[in-house]
């Protein structure tokens, strides 16, 4: 078995063939993913010029207080 030294750590072919498909898929998708940033903040940025609220990520769907009675809870 061949092993190749990257940092002082041993890799074997395997691990070695992983990590240069790993730089192929990172140096490929940086700019796909830059761009698609700046489009969003873009995007976001002429709303707020326009003044329209953000979306929002997280709804309430309802909201209790106190102890839950058994007899509720049983169906009484």
């Amino acid at each position: 078995m061949k092993t190749f030294s990257v940092d002082h750590t041993q890799l074997s072919t395997n691990q070695r063939r992983m990590l240069d498909q790993q730089k192929l898929v990172r140096a490929t998708l940086k700019p796909v993913l830059a761009d698609q940033i700046a489009q969003t903040m873009a995007l976001l940025d002429a709303r707020k010029e326009q003044g329209a609220k953000p979306e929002p990520i997280w709804t309430l769907d309802w909201q209790e207080s106190g102890t839950v009675c058994i007899a509720e809870w049983m169906g009484y």
